[in-house]
């Protein structure tokens, strides 16, 4: 993967035009005899001070800020990471090391993760990979949150989530089900508990009481005027696909997505978008600033 950008490298040797831009400032500026100088009246000469450090100190300056200029524009698409095992800041270091000699990545990059969606992150900074680069992302289930549908790569994936642990004590969440199809809203709740990953526990009451949390009618007519809850699902049919179970989950407890699982993604024939995020960016963007502050600072020092 060759991006056009990064031919601006090929741009280096612009470098050279502030040193001759220099030599040619100071070649006007030499003095030259002219045949009519002996009509002029005489007078001493006069030497003018020149301050080579600052002319020197402004000429360096100059060729670092356009090197600095080249090297960003470069490095906006520019591919130089080979295979990377991208690991989780929550995942076990142990359970990690064991999937990393499992996945023959032990001669790879190590590269932390950031505190967000794995594959989002994954999605917007891809195109900094070579083309032939293998990706080995290990992360736990709160990092990977299933999409709708497989992210298109333009790499080769290895995704490993991290079992979630079962806490020792889960939180008893109490509904109350109407509805002539009572089995299907139990096995609805069943999956909800999978998709928790064991942190609730659905208790299905008969009656609402002081610990209801949702109640579902799905039934014809109207409900107990007597019941209260703090959340009631009405006229809603048991889902029946992954999606509109995972919609409606998302929709009572957004706190706790489904979790990802592991699965091998095979390179798309796809080109990573292009995207202003590289391995330079975060440092090279305000040294430019500093050495353009500079620049202009000589240069008014310079003139006076």
């Amino acid at each position: 993967m060759t991006s056009a950008f990064a031919l601006w490298w090929w741009a280096l040797p612009a470098v050279l035009l502030p040193i001759w831009w220099h030599r040619e400032k100071r070649q006007r500026l030499r003095a030259e005899p002219l045949a009519t100088a002996r009509f002029l009246p005489k007078a001493p000469p006069q030497q003018k001070r020149v301050w080579a450090w600052v002319e020197r100190l402004l000429l360096l300056l100059r060729c670092l800020l356009l090197i600095g200029v080249i090297a960003w524009l470069a490095d906006v698409a520019f591919p130089w990471r080979g295979d990377t095992v991208i690991v989780s800041r929550d995942v076990d270091a142990t359970w990690a090391e064991a999937q990393i000699k499992e996945a023959g990545f032990s001669e790879a990059r190590r590269l932390s993760l950031p505190d967000e969606d794995a594959l989002t992150w994954l999605v917007a900074h891809e195109r900094e990979w070579k083309s032939d680069a293998r990706l080995l992302l290990l992360a736990s289930g709160d990092a990977v949150p299933m999409a709708a549908r497989a992210p298109t790569l333009a790499h080769q994936l290895d995704l490993r989530v991290q079992p979630g642990v079962i806490p020792a004590t889960s939180i008893e969440r109490h509904v109350v089900i109407v509805s002539e199809r009572g089995a299907e809203w139990r096995s609805v709740f069943k999956a909800f508990e999978s998709a928790g990953q064991g942190r609730d526990r659905y208790v299905i009451d008969e009656v609402p009481n002081n610990k209801t949390e949702l109640i579902v009618w799905d039934k014809d007519g109207a409900p107990d005027s007597r019941w209260q809850a703090p959340l009631w699902w009405r006229n809603v049919a048991p889902p029946q696909d992954l999606a509109a179970a995972r919609a409606l989950y998302a929709r009572w407890q957004p706190q706790q997505p489904y979790a990802a699982p592991s699965m091998k993604l095979a390179a798309a024939n796809a080109s990573p978008a292009l995207l202003p995020v590289g391995a330079l960016q975060d440092w090279l963007a305000p040294l430019l600033a500093l050495l353009f502050g500079l620049e202009r600072l000589l240069a008014h020092v310079r003139r006076r």
